[in-house]
């Protein structure tokens, strides 16, 4: 009798991440964007009740914006900005001050979707009402494209796999953020604020690890 197959690893392609890259610095996205969805990502995972803290912005930077320079430095990244179309740049090393209570307000736009009190590791983060709506007005020209955005994040990570497809990491991102399919509420955030974008990868979009050992 033959043995089931075990999941294989797979990591998306360089030219996969460049392509999405591409994509992603066409769109309006305002630059505190990321701080949201690291509000969303940290809801996720805390326990019912359990403020959201400024580790939480920090974990997404550090897991997924951040890149190392050519003097092996740890810089952090982004391909989109407010105004689009300035490619992927590199931006302020202070997170904690970025997202300060402070410096959200001066700013303004995250204001009008989140609220922060207190300021560096003692702050705590909520989502006003109709956050969704709130931050599609605010933040973004337009819907963003949920692949490319898995593609970019997930850059340097593998996935362990049934099946050779794009819309399965796409399903691991929604899950992370607080995104699913399978809850009515999460599916209405994910739906007022996202473009699924599978139909534009393929399989080979997707490569398998050789070798090593990959995270995800």
């Amino acid at each position: 009798m033959a043995e089931p197959s075990e999941p294989s690893t797979y990591v998306f392609t360089r030219d996969a991440v460049l392509r999405s890259i591409r994509l992603l610095e066409t769109c309006k996205i305002h630059e505190h964007f990321p701080g949201y969805l690291a509000i969303l990502r940290g809801l996720k995972s805390a326990e019912p009740g359990e403020p959201v803290r400024s580790k939480a912005i920090w974990d997404l930077h550090n897991r997924y914006l951040s890149v190392a320079d050519e003097n092996k430095q740890s810089v952090y990244v982004r391909p989109f900005a407010s105004r689009g179309s300035r490619g992927l740049e590199l931006f302020n090393p202070n997170v904690a001050g970025s997202y300060g209570a402070s410096s959200i307000r001066a700013r303004g736009k995250l204001s009008e979707v989140i609220e922060v009190e207190g300021e560096g590791a003692s702050a705590t983060y909520r989502l006003k009402d109709e956050h969704a709506k709130l931050a599609r007005r605010f933040l973004l020209k337009g819907k963003v494209p949920v692949g490319a955005l898995a593609a970019f994040f997930y850059r340097d990570y593998g996935f362990r796999l049934d099946a050779r497809e794009v819309s399965r990491v796409i399903d691991l991102f929604r899950y992370e953020f607080g995104l699913s399919e399978a809850d009515p509420e999460e599916r209405k955030v994910f739906d007022t604020l996202f473009a699924d974008d599978a139909d534009s990868f393929t399989p080979e979009d997707l490569e398998m690890l050789q070798g090593g050992q990959a995270d995800g």
